[in-house]
């Protein structure tokens, strides 16, 4: 744990714990780590409602581990459930609602229980994709969601030793049917993993590779990019499109980039990602579809933002009345509409679009008035315009995100669109908040340069 210092002076820990022995030993692990530091572990199971006995299995969890003074909450995935890649949409969903739980309880590290075994099953899954550096050095030990970092401190240690701490405790754990079931790949690799003669995979030149790989990218962009609350990122060619940065970086910083405006989960592939940055350094004016964002050269930058026609065209209804107070709207994949009481009358229905759905968005008058009164948002191309995200109802455009309530009006009343509100009135409650699947740079702009405590 020293690795991930600092803490705060009373360290509060998520630890994610399944019930199985990895996760056991770590919860038991962090638990002493925190008494020593008079701080708190609070331990979370997720039940993912995927098999008959997940809930009981949640509750023995708690039973067990409150034998020990550690607070555990469970976490139910609420919502229809997939039928394909199941263990990915479920690790997603898990890292989602975690993510959460955190931000309501004020907990800045979740812990999770990845060992030296699962390290090795990455790795070898990841080489037979034909991973690129990144990939090939296996699992980060930190990385980071929105509200918080994710920690793995136990990528050195052993499975066998987690099971003989759990022994010597006389503490029992759950097997989990899913562990053995071949029709996972992560199984059907651990089998052949068992079944080498080799006891480890040698990666340590892929762990240089990363370590360099990561230091490129984090100083790329943020000497390079701009990413702005609606949703639009620019790239400025000077420092990015230049001789002296490395390719491998370039284009790993690129897919960052694209994958965080287009809110996916991944970025595109690296000979994809590599194509287009060759075609945008031999053009400045190159425009190019990619993971759902359109990279646009233009002014000396790169403009990157969602491209309209991957959007979900239909608006989607906001009705105020049925949901908690306290709830938001989540819309393509990146953005979060907060109502936050107030100004909106309950039984209101509203819509949340595009811009481009919005009638006011096609008159001259309207454009003319943004770029005269935002000037950046207002000379961005039409098409980032367009992708913008709104608020609506049947009487008009209510609110943009990336744009002041007030500013909108001021916009509104100068191309004679709409009723002016006025400045200082409130159009109507809530908030917009650019919020992405994963944030810009997981491994966080902070890294000291040789970071060997934290190793793949």
């Amino acid at each position: 744990m020293a690795a991930f210092a600092p803490f705060e002076a009373a360290p509060k820990l998520l630890v994610g714990v399944s019930g199985g022995a990895d996760s056991m030993a770590l919860a038991l692990l962090a638990h002493d780590w925190c008494q020593d530091r008079e701080g708190r572990v609070i331990a979370a199971t997720v039940d993912h409602g995927l098999r008959a006995a997940s809930a009981e299995e949640a509750k023995w969890v708690g039973q067990e581990l409150g034998k020990y003074g550690i607070d555990h909450a469970i976490l139910p995935w609420i919502g229809e459930k997939p039928t394909g890649a199941v263990q990915e949409q479920a690790r997603n969903a898990r890292y989602d609602i975690l993510d959460a739980f955190m931000a309501a309880n004020g907990v800045l590290h979740l812990l999770i229980a990845h060992h030296a075994g699962d390290q090795d099953e990455t790795i070898a899954m990841r080489a037979a994709r034909g991973a690129g550096g990144l990939g090939q050095a296996g699992m980060s030990a930190r990385r980071y969601l929105r509200y918080g970092r994710v920690l793995r401190p136990l990528l050195s240690v052993s499975k066998s030793d987690l099971v003989a701490t759990l022994q010597s405790r006389g503490q029992a754990w759950i097997e989990d049917p899913s562990n053995i079931n071949e029709k996972f790949e992560r199984v059907r690799t651990r089998k052949k993993i068992s079944e080498s003669t080799a006891s480890a995979i040698e990666n340590a030149a892929a762990i240089d590779v990363r370590l360099r790989l990561e230091c490129e990218i984090g100083d790329l962009l943020a000497k390079s990019v701009t990413l702005h609350t609606n949703g639009v990122a620019l790239i400025r060619r000077d420092s990015f499109l230049v001789a002296d940065v490395p390719s491998d970086g370039a284009i790993y910083a690129l897919g960052q980039v694209v994958r965080t405006v287009g809110g996916a989960g991944y970025m595109p592939a690296l000979d994809r990602l590599s194509d287009a940055l060759a075609r945008l350094t031999n053009n400045a004016t190159a425009r190019i579809s990619l993971g759902g964002c359109i990279l646009h050269g233009r002014k000396g930058a790169i403009c990157v933002y969602r491209e309209l026609g991957r959007m979900d065209q239909a608006p989607m209804r906001v009705e105020l009345g049925s949901m908690p107070e306290s709830s938001c709207f989540y819309w393509d994949n990146r953005f979060e509409w907060h109502p936050d009481g107030g100004h909106v009358s309950g039984d209101e229905v509203l819509w949340i679009g595009p811009l481009g759905l919005c009638d006011v968005f096609h008159t001259k008058a309207f454009r003319t008035a943004l770029r005269e009164i935002v000037p950046f948002i207002g000379n961005l191309p039409r098409a980032a315009l367009a992708s913008m995200p709104s608020l609506y109802d049947k009487e008009g455009l209510r609110s943009v995100g990336g744009l002041e309530v007030s500013v909108l009006s001021d916009v509104l009343s100068a191309a004679d669109c709409e009723r002016p509100l006025g400045r200082g009135q409130i159009a109507i409650g809530g908030r917009w908040q650019f919020a992405p699947r994963v944030p810009l740079w997981e491994c966080g702009f902070k890294l000291p340069k040789k970071p060997d405590s934290l190793l793949a």
